[in-house]
């Protein structure tokens, strides 16, 4: 008899600091049940999401793509192309059960291969139509479902939802109902919080408090105007320099209360992965669409191309299969996920997958090799070694460019790139990010006879 295909839990955050966890060394945040799954398991602690925004990045979570070979860069109103191939309905080929639960974000995208969802965030559905609108409805609770709190401010308020009806439990309770459904079939469940990306609003009754005046600021205080941040309108004022410490403080509270939150219902789902006898064939994946400043350069929120926005938190667990308590050397990135749930789950990798499988550093604890990566919105292109970083765009004005010495200046303060002494390093980094992107382009109309091209799965096959 064959073996049983895996089941896959993909546990994904929103806006979640890579370093804001306990296993990490964190000084402040407490997250028990995630610091036993990276115990156990292996840890990515220099992966990187290819986009600092939740669409395209969850978009690239699913094909395996950069976005700019998915073609998805924004999100609603603008459809996702309905030609990628989704993992979930690859997986779907291959006898697997599908289901999304919690904070979905790939609107408009009529192929996407969930076959069950139990949505929670406004861009997934009508507002009216969303399932926990409804659970709070049910409660008396539901004219708190758009509660913002202070946009000015973090979006800092207060939440009147009981902590045993809010999103986080709901989320971990429709998972936990759909892992207590009779199939025979493995699954492959997207569990998604929705936070702690904003707003920060609290629920009542939370049992995990941090106090602000406590708190352990990171060292990079110092505000950054780069060239290339972008319009995030009300997002701009969330900083030090317009609110004060106190108040970022305050911000950084919340967000770590909801993480401990977070972390709280992690643990009941894996109480019920052992209660339900399902914990020894089940991959567990815990990751994070992108990052959140989480009070580096003074601020919260997001923006690119700075690392706190793209380093993302990556643990895999598989108890008995995958080296237990390893941090392997090396950076993953999160075009890696798509290709190595395929292996994992003996399917055949989509030829448009342009990340790498994990799986030989899973199993061995090694090092993944790989000692560069990329990511980009639609204007600006990054490549990142372990030692320098370039940031480049062109437009009608001209060329922009940063690049950092990594080792000399970590927090990315002092832009390099006219630097003559520098030189050799910002030809060899530009040679990079061409390199990657000829690499990486894939084509709908080309003629594979008249040249030759790099032996990739999608130039060997052809145009689709």
């Amino acid at each position: 008899m064959a073996p049983r295909r895996p089941n896959v839990l993909m546990i994904m955050t929103d806006q979640h600091h890579a370093a804001c966890v306990g296993y990490r060394g964190h000084p402040d945040v407490k997250t028990p049940n995630l610091d036993r799954l990276a115990a156990e398991g292996v840890r990515f602690d220099e992966t990187f999401s290819c986009h600092g925004t939740c669409v395209p990045s969850r978009v690239s979570y699913m094909t395996g793509m950069y976005p700019h070979a998915h073609g998805v860069f924004g999100g609603e109103p603008w459809p996702i192309p309905r030609e990628l191939v989704s993992l979930p309905a690859h997986l779907k080929l291959f006898g697997y059960r599908t289901a999304v639960i919690g904070k979905k974000h790939m609107p408009n995208w009529p192929t996407h291969g969930f076959d069950y969802e139990r949505l929670c965030y406004t861009a997934d559905a009508a507002t009216r139509q969303l399932h926990y609108y409804n659970y709070l409805k049910r409660h008396g609770l539901h004219a708190w479902y758009d509660h913002l709190g202070d946009v000015e401010k973090y979006c800092l308020g207060e939440e009147r939802v009981p902590v045993e009806h809010s999103l986080e439990n709901w989320t971990a309770n429709e998972t936990i109902a759909y892992l207590e459904q009779k199939d025979e079939r493995p699954f492959f469940v997207q569990m998604s919080f929705e936070r702690p990306h904003p707003p920060l609003t609290v629920p009542a009754g939370c049992p995990f408090v941090y106090d602000p005046d406590t708190l352990t600021l990171p060292e990079n205080q110092q505000e950054v105007e780069s060239s290339f941040y972008f319009n995030r309108n009300v997002e701009l004022k969330w900083c030090v320099s317009v609110h004060g410490e106190s108040v970022l403080r305050q911000a950084l509270a919340k967000y770590y209360a909801l993480i401990s939150l977070i972390d709280h219902n992690v643990g009941r789902v894996m109480a019920a992965l052992d209660r339900l006898g399902l914990r020894e064939n089940t991959i567990v994946v815990f990751c994070a669409d992108h990052g959140d400043f989480a009070g580096e350069y003074g601020r919260m929120a997001k923006g690119f191309p700075y690392d706190a926005l793209h380093r993302v938190p990556f643990v895999w667990n598989w108890p008995g299969r995958f080296q237990a308590g390893k941090a392997p050397r090396g950076f993953a990135r999160t075009v890696d996920f798509a290709p190595t749930i395929c292996g994992l789950a003996g399917a055949p990798t989509p030829r448009q997958t342009q990340g790498a499988s994990l799986e030989p550093a899973l199993f061995s604890g090694q090092g993944t090799g790989v000692e560069e990566v990329f990511f980009e919105s639609v204007a600006v292109k990054t490549v990142r070694t372990r030692t320098h970083k370039l940031n480049y765009a062109f437009d009608r004005d001209g060329e922009k460019a940063e690049l950092y010495d990594l080792t000399a200046d970590p927090h990315e303060y002092r832009n390099v790139w006219g630097d003559p002494r520098y030189g050799a390093v910002r030809d060899e980094m530009m040679r990079r990010l061409l390199n990657w992107w000829i690499e990486t382009q894939q084509p709908v109309n080309y003629s594979p006879s008249d040249e030759r091209f790099r032996q990739t799965p999608w130039f060997e096959q052809g145009p689709r």
